[in-house]
């Protein structure tokens, strides 16, 4: 109800927010568990759902022009690294499959996206409070 009242996105941005919270946590446990032996590592896929989500409903992808990116050319230029096929071969004897030095840079990478959302987020709804006041 808020979210067409207020011209949408907030609730894409909403789950965004959250499966990027999830991601964090997920990577905070893969860490915590880099010396537990046979520890399989985590990981949080949100993209493919929140696609599937955007596909369905009032947030289609719609292509009034020939020259627009058809849906699925935009799925695959939207798609983040976190999308990749990842082959876990542990060189460990104790079988972890946790990699230090991937979970820093998914760590990274979901930091900055979750700081993108939000501040975009944050700067809309400002926008919207400055409407409403009028000034």
């Amino acid at each position: 109800m808020l979210d067409s009242i207020l011209g949408g996105g907030f609730e894409v941005a909403r789950a965004a927010l959250n499966g990027l919270s999830r991601r964090q946590s997920a990577i905070s446990a893969n860490v915590a568990n880099i010396d537990t032996p046979g520890y399989q590592r985590r990981a949080v896929d949100f993209e493919g759902a929140l696609k599937e989500q955007l596909s369905v409903g009032p947030h289609e992808l719609r292509t009034t022009d020939d020259r627009h990116f058809t849906k699925t050319l935009t799925g695959q230029v939207a798609q983040g690294s976190s999308d990749r096929t990842r082959e876990v071969i542990s060189e460990r004897n104790d079988a972890n499959t946790v990699s230090i030095d991937e979970e820093m840079l998914l760590l990274v990478d979901t930091q900055l996206r979750y700081q993108a959302l939000s501040q975009t987020t944050g700067k809309r709804l400002a926008t919207l409070r400055t409407v409403i006041r009028g000034g």
